[in-house]
């Protein structure tokens, strides 16, 4: 936990890269990533498990956010599915780029930048992912 944490420290004083739209690209990295489900000898049970597994760590990982930053939002990230967010609309590149993942998101904030701790799961035969995610909140184009 403690890596995590010190890896999220570390986001959260990287500067953002701008997109071609002049939006703060999020800064995403992969905490933990299971095997990939492609293989027809992965079982059912193989990906509950590993599911269980995830959750419990992003459960453990989002109680140490609540006590840093306070409760989190819960957010709806459905509006953001069709790319053409205004540049200036606060949070919008990140959620935006959170739509390949999921529909809703807790969202913890520190300052001008969000976070999100969830569980990802790209696509069916792919790894899941336990995804730490820092965007810009502000409606400013950070320098």
């Amino acid at each position: 936990m403690d890596e995590w944490i010190s890896r999220l420290d570390q986001l959260l004083a990287e500067p953002f890269v701008m997109d071609n739209r002049g939006r703060p690209e999020p800064h995403h990295v992969d905490l933990r990533e299971s095997q990939s489900f492609y293989d027809w000898e992965t079982e059912d049970g193989d990906f509950d498990q590993a599911l269980t597994s995830f959750e419990t760590d992003r459960a453990q990982l989002a109680e140490v956010l609540t006590s840093r930053y306070g409760p989190p939002e819960r957010r709806d990230i459905r509006p953001y599915f069709d790319g053409d967010a205004s540049p200036d609309d606060p949070g919008g590149s990140m959620f935006e780029y959170l739509t390949g993942w999921f529909f809703e998101i807790e969202l913890w904030k520190a300052g001008a930048r969000g976070i999100v701790a969830q569980v990802g799961h790209y696509d069916k035969e792919l790894p899941l992912q336990l995804m730490l995610v820092v965007g810009e909140l502000s409606g400013n184009r950070p320098a």
